[in-house]
C-alpha cells in the first residue's frame, strides 16, 4: 500500500467538529423535505415530528 490509498480527502482530519447535516430522505412527505431546519419540528401536513 502507498500512502496515497491511505489518505483521505473527503473525511475530516481528526479532532475537527462537522455539522450534522439533515437526511432529507427520513422525511415523509415534500413539505417536510422543503424544510429540514430546525431539527425539532412537526410537519404541519402529516403531523411527523422528528428530534
Amino acid at each position: 500500500m502507498t500512502t496515497q490509498t491511505l489518505s483521505r480527502r473527503d473525511l475530516p482530519a481528526p479532532g475537527t467538529r462537522t455539522r450534522p447535516r439533515p437526511d432529507r430522505s427520513a422525511w415523509t412527505c415534500p413539505n417536510c423535505q422543503r424544510v429540514t431546519d430546525p431539527p425539532r419540528k412537526r410537519c404541519t401536513d402529516c403531523g411527523t415530528s422528528r428530534y
